[in-house]
């Protein structure tokens, strides 16, 4: 096989001229008019971004805390939950009213809602352009919540700041009274001419439960010439010394009130309800300075537990001069719902002084207490039948039973609320015996009276049926129950228990409540009171049924106990369209706690704290974080 011819390589003619190679020329470069006004409008975004940094960073500078004496709450803000309904606004048509936001201008609730509606119908125009309000948004710290201000529906405000000097609750004996009554003086030396006061003491702590006499004070060297007064518990009863048997003489007995004496005739330094007058005649007055002294004291306490109203449930009638006085000159922190008190010796005094009402001053009088009987603890209270542990005895009605028709007309006719004190069954009867018949001929005007039974504490079942029937509202004090249930029963036995205390019975039939304390009688923070209501056992847990509380079947619901400090008392003072509530049209009178009232497990109740009070959209006490 032979080789494939050889390809020839062809050669170009010597004369044929070469390209050489040549990069491509680059595209023809454009020209930037429009590149200083991007420049500009670059500079003029970076200064606006440096502008609003600015202001942000000025703004992180403003105060971040609100205080009493600090820097006050604007004139419009809102207060919020990030955290859910954590604003209980307590409507008066029920339930608890749970919102993220209230807001308020001046002294004014003007909206609630969820945060997103409080934003849009507040800082956002339709087209959110620019800020429709000057509002600020104050949010509430983690875990807290916020409800009405409370009121407490029965308390002894001056009564209080003068007992926060010498406290006798807990002693276990005369001896230890003397004790502290010793230290006392010692501490506090008394001026010429005063007496030496207190409260607290309860015989149903001694041993054999009997009431002390004078001769426990002579027995100190340091208190034997002193003219002492110590007020039992309940204020029912007072002990005094000797040297106040020798200011009195001679003593008489008192309808209505019991001198108790020896063996003898003499009296022991024991006088009970209406006998207690007897000392009033050398007791040194109060001074306006001292009223002024024991309201400063009272008032701190009580906002410090949240409270931002509380109804004097006896004001005789030159602490209401001082109350107007105080008014006046916008001196109180507080809400003052006052309840007129004549004094024993007289029924009817509502000539000596009008009827006054001054929401900004927060001091209101349009009411009247009186007494249908004594105490429980001290066997005052009047009972239909005999105490079940002192046979042959039924206890006292204050006033007799005719008076109480006439009396309650009287009063409703110039114009007053009728408060009545009724302890036992059958003043308690005797008091709706006289309601009903004024007002058997127009059972509405009677409701719409709202007459009121302070304490409402021992009722037969259908007398419990028959007040809620005729709107008369039943004043309850919770820690009454609690404290008295180690003996309660003792006193009235099994039967008449089941009308006692009982709060769940009253509602059932269509009752309104309110709820107090009756401090300084018991504690003056409404927490305990909160407590004593839904568990029906004392601080420690305790009952003498077991851990599932004191006839447990009579407890409130915490929405029904919050209800019963808020709108509820501010019904049993005609004043729930203007407190009360956190609604539209309210004052904003409110107080934000540290933990959630209506969730927290019931063993750390009593360990909520308040952060913050307010009244009439102002803070009074504690702080708010911005």
């Amino acid at each position: 096989m032979s080789d494939p011819p050889l390809r020839k390589r062809t050669v170009k003619p010597a004369g044929d001229p070469i390209t050489p190679y040549q990069r491509a020329p680059p595209p023809p470069r454009r020209g930037h008019p429009t590149r200083p006004l991007h420049l500009s409008l670059a500079l003029v975004i970076l200064a606006f971004f440096v502008v609003y940094a600015q202001k942000q960073t000025f703004k992180s500078k403003a105060p971040s805390l609100y205080s009493v004496e600090g820097t006050k709450l604007p004139e419009i803000y809102a207060i919020c939950s990030k955290e859910g309904q954590k604003a209980y606004t307590v409507p008066v048509e029920g339930g608890v009213g749970r919102v993220e936001c209230v807001v308020v201008d001046g002294k004014e609730v003007v909206d609630t809602g969820s945060l997103g509606k409080i934003r849009r119908k507040w800082i956002s125009s339709d087209n959110r352009q620019k800020p429709l309000h000057d509002l600020k948004v104050i949010y509430l710290p983690a875990g807290h919540t916020m409800t009405p201000g409370l009121t407490d529906s029965h308390g002894h405000p001056l009564i209080y700041g003068q007992a926060q000097q010498l406290t006798l609750h807990g002693c276990r004996s005369p001896a230890e009274v003397i004790e502290r009554v010793e230290a006392f003086v010692k501490s506090t030396p008394p001026q010429p001419g005063a007496w030496i006061e207190g409260l607290g003491w309860d015989q149903n702590l001694f041993e054999g439960q009997e009431f002390p006499t004078a001769t426990e004070f002579g027995k100190s060297a340091l208190l034997k010439d002193l003219p002492i007064s110590l007020s039992r518990i309940d204020f029912h009863v007072e002990w005094v010394s000797p040297a106040v048997l020798d200011m009195l003489g001679d003593i008489p007995d008192v309808d209505g009130g019991q001198v108790v004496r020896d063996s003898l005739g003499k009296p022991t330094g024991v006088f009970i309800d209406n006998a207690i007058d007897l000392l009033k005649a050398s007791r040194p007055p109060w001074t306006d300075t001292d009223r002024e002294r024991y309201l400063q004291i009272m008032v701190q306490d009580a906002l410090s537990k949240g409270m931002t109203g509380v109804h004097d449930a006896q004001g005789f009638l030159e602490d209401q001069l001082f109350y107007r006085k105080m008014a006046k000159e916008r001196k109180l922190p507080i809400r003052f719902y006052s309840m007129l008190a004549c004094g024993r010796e007289e029924d009817f005094c509502g000539h000596k002084i009008k009827r006054f009402d001054d929401p900004d001053g927060h001091y209101t009088l349009r009411s009247v207490k009186m007494f249908g009987d004594g105490a429980l603890g001290s066997r005052g209270a009047a009972l239909i039948d005999d105490y079940s542990d002192k046979p042959g005895w039924n206890g006292l009605m204050l006033k007799k039973e005719e008076v109480w028709e006439p009396l309650i007309k009287k009063w409703y006719e110039a114009g007053w609320q009728v408060n009545v004190h009724t302890i036992g069954d059958r003043a308690a009867k005797t008091v709706l015996d006289a309601i009903e018949s004024a007002f058997a001929s127009d059972p509405e005007r009677g409701r719409a009276a709202r007459f009121r039974l302070e304490h409402a504490q021992i009722l037969r079942p259908e007398d419990i049926a028959r007040a809620a029937k005729m709107g008369v509202i039943g004043s309850y004090q919770p820690t009454h129950a609690t404290s008295d249930m180690w003996y309660a029963e003792d006193r009235i036995g099994p039967e008449r228990i089941k009308g006692a205390y009982a709060w769940r019975t009253y509602l059932n039939h269509g009752g309104r409540i309110a709820l107090g304390s009756d401090f300084p009688v018991e504690s003056i923070d409404p927490l305990k009171g909160f407590y004593a209501a839904v568990t029906r056992r004392s601080e420690d847990g305790k009952s003498p049924h077991g851990p599932g509380g004191w006839y447990s079947a009579e407890k409130l619901t915490r929405e029904e106990a919050l209800r019963g400090m808020t709108v509820d008392a501010a019904y049993a003072s005609f004043s729930e369209n203007i407190t009360g509530s956190l609604t539209i049209g309210k004052r904003f009178d409110a107080v934000i706690w540290d933990d959630d009232l209506l969730t927290v497990p019931e063993d750390e109740m009593l360990e909520v704290k308040v952060k913050a009070v307010i009244v009439d959209g102002k803070l009074v006490w504690g702080y708010i974080t911005a």
